[in-house]
Parts: structure tokens; sequence; C-alpha cells
């Protein structure tokens, strides 16, 4: 007869693992979806007469204008609270474990912490390529079925088939006012491009009716238009500034022209998607236009969107494991209310960091890796926290 017992060894697919993967995503599944029908309400609520009567008449042709509009909407509207969900559904499963007694067998039969958080790890890795794809790629592509159907309130706002309204641009140089054609390639109408010197005085003004991109160059070629550059003052020895006074009767004049090329710091790709939320930008596009020096927002809100979306890979299973953990710490043998609240709290404080980050990387008030990477990095330090706690208790007992 053997004294002592065998060890537990760790079995990453075995019949626990299995078990709690399963409970796992039942739950996050059902949070989920009560989320995302609360956002879908929420969302079709003020445009679902526009909605129904967009394709077809009758009442069949309404229901089925609904359930599609909802079946596009949805990539969009479950990437932004998946994690959080994923953070809910565990917290569930974990109450169930304890309240069960399930979690007293598990202790009993002398599995560690460690080894029970293979289900958890299995889970963040299906979830973070789920909300990735979610986010990265079925969102823009539903956006643009939306916007190339001109359904709803977004897809007739963002249609690259029709010229932007007159908009100002800052550039390096200067300041532009144009219409934009989104292309490709891109094409400004009704241009006006007022250039300045390093001190910010305006050196040269230049109108015209169309600007085209030159392929491969930053060179614009400006077709029909007027331009004026600065002269110098008589008799001021200066020849880069000219002096002109309100209510003097010098005028300054500007000279016609039929095409002047002038170069300017824009991105064409950067121009395709101007004016549209970097949520429904294609990845790829994204990824061009964040590495690009060019466009006033590549270095903020792009290149932030687009740590965002590398972070969500690790997102769901650092919530995941957070709420794993803390179960396991304040509900190892039964659930009290000031445990629960608190674990809940803690999965909103981190879903409000995620967001706080993507407003302030959007910003510029942190960097675009700091505001990708934060919440995630500090979410699986906190688990690794909260782990040693917990080995260091059940070793003292």
């Amino acid at each position: 007869m053997r004294d002592a017992a065998a060890p537990v060894r760790f079995v990453p697919f075995g019949r626990h693992t299995r078990y709690m993967l399963a409970g796992y995503l039942r739950h996050v599944s059902i949070v989920t979806l009560v989320l995302l029908a609360v956002a879908l309400t929420i969302d079709l609520w003020p445009q679902l007469q526009q909605v129904s009567a967009s394709r077809g008449q009758g009442d069949l042709a309404a229901i089925w204008n609904v359930l599609r509009f909802s079946a596009l909407r949805t990539p969009g509207l479950i990437a932004p609270f998946l994690s959080f969900a994923t953070f809910l559904g565990v917290f569930w499963t974990e109450v169930v474990h304890t309240q069960s007694g399930e979690r007293m067998l598990v202790w009993n039969s002398g599995r560690s912490p460690a080894q029970c958080l293979a289900p958890v790890v299995l889970l963040g890795l299906i979830l973070g390529a789920v909300e990735f794809v979610l986010d990265a790629y079925l969102g823009p592509a539903a956006m643009a079925v939306q916007m190339h159907e001109r359904l709803g309130r977004d897809g007739p706002r963002l249609d690259r088939t029709r010229w932007s309204e007159t908009s100002w641009i800052a550039l390096p140089g200067g300041l532009l006012r144009a219409e934009v054609e989104y292309g490709p390639p891109p094409v400004l109408h009704r241009l006006t491009y007022f250039k300045r010197d390093a001190a910010g005085h305006l050196t040269e003004l230049d109108m015209a009716a169309v600007g085209r991109l030159k392929p491969g160059t930053d060179l614009w070629t400006m077709q029909q238009g007027y331009s004026w550059r600065e002269k110098a003052a008589p008799g001021s020895g200066d020849a880069s500034r000219s002096v002109v006074e309100l209510g003097s009767s010098t005028s300054e004049t500007m000279t016609p022209f039929a095409t002047r090329t002038i170069r300017l710091d824009l991105d064409p790709a950067w121009l395709g998607v101007f004016g549209m939320e970097a949520q429904y930008i294609p990845f790829a596009t994204l990824q061009k236009v964040a590495r690009s020096e060019q466009g006033p927002e590549a270095k903020s809100l792009y290149r932030t969107r687009l740590q965002m979306l590398y972070g969500e890979m690790v997102l769901p299973g650092a919530m995941a494991l957070l709420a794993a953990l803390l179960s396991m710490l304040l509900m190892a043998y039964g659930t009290s209310t000031v445990a629960l609240i608190g674990i809940v709290f803690a999965g909103y404080l981190a879903h409000f960091g995620t967001k706080a980050c993507l407003l302030m990387g959007q910003t510029g008030s942190l960097s675009p890796l700091l505001a990708g990477w934060l919440v995630p990095a500090a979410l699986l330090l906190a688990s690794l926290s909260v782990l040693g706690v917990i080995e260091k208790k059940r070793k003292g007992r």
C-alpha cells in the first residue's frame, strides 16, 4: 500500500479543462448576447424606420431589412465589450463553481491554482483571436457594405462615392481648405492653400478648381486657379516680408494660371479615409496610414487604433485570468456580497481603463504603444500578484 497519494500532473486538455472551458464559453456567450441585445436596441431605435424601408416594400421586406442590418451592425457592436463580457462570463462560471461545491473538490484533489488556469488560458487564446477578427476585419467589412448600399445613418455619411463637405486640413507647411473626392486616386476640389513660413506668417496663397496628385510623389497639379506670393515692401530692404495695411489704396493682386504644381504633405491613403472613424477603416489601410509620416492624424488616432487592435489579442485572456484568480482568492470556499461586488467592480474598472487609454491615445495624451498595452499589461501583472497571494495562502494552511 502506497503511503503518499500520486501527484497531480498538469494536463492542459484534460477532463477538468474541457469541463471548465465549456462553462466559460457558455456563460460568455450568454452575457455577450444580452449585451448585444441592449446595444442593438439602442443602435437601431433612432434609425429603425429608415432601415426597414431601405430595400423593398411590405412587412416581410421590412423584417428582412432589419435582420440584415442587425447582422451588419453586430461585429462593430460586439467588439468593444467582448473583453468585459469575457470577464463577466468567467466570473459567473466561477460563482457557480464555488456554490456547487466543485471548487472544494478540486482543492481536495491536490490540484494547484496554477493548474486550474489551463481553461482560462485556452479561453483567452480563443476569444483574443475572435475579438481581433471581429474588430479588425469583420467590423470594417460590414461597414463597407453599409457605405456601399447607403444603409442606416452611417452608410450615407461615410459613403466614399460622394465628395466631402468643405473641410480644413492643417499641414506642416500651411493650411488647406478643400472638398475631398476620396478616389482612389483622391482629388481635391475648390481648394485653397495658405502657405506659411516658420513664424506662421502667410507667404503664399493658391486657389484652384481642381487639384490632382502626381502618382508616386507629393506634388499636386492645380488647374484653373489663382495664386499670390508675398512681395517685399518698397524701401523696406526686406525681401521676405510685405506690409499690407487695412484701408490702404494698394491692393494685392492674384495671378491666374491654367496649371500650377505645388507640394502638399498629404498621404493619398489618408485622404481616401478622410472623415471616417478609425474603427471602420480596413486593417490593411489602417496599417498603411499608421506607418505614414504624412497625414495630420497618423501619429495619434490611427497608431493608437492599431495598437489597441494588437492589444485586443491579449485583453480577453488577461480579463479572464483576473476574473478567475480573484474568484479563487475571494471565493475559495464560499461567496459573499462584498466579494461579488468587488470582483465585478474590478472588471468594470479594467473595462473603463481600456476606454480611457483609447481616448488619451487618440488625443495624444498617451503614446499609442502605451495606450494599447497599458491595461493588458497591468491586468497580467495584477493576475500574477493575485496568483502569488493564493499560493502563499494555500502553502501556509
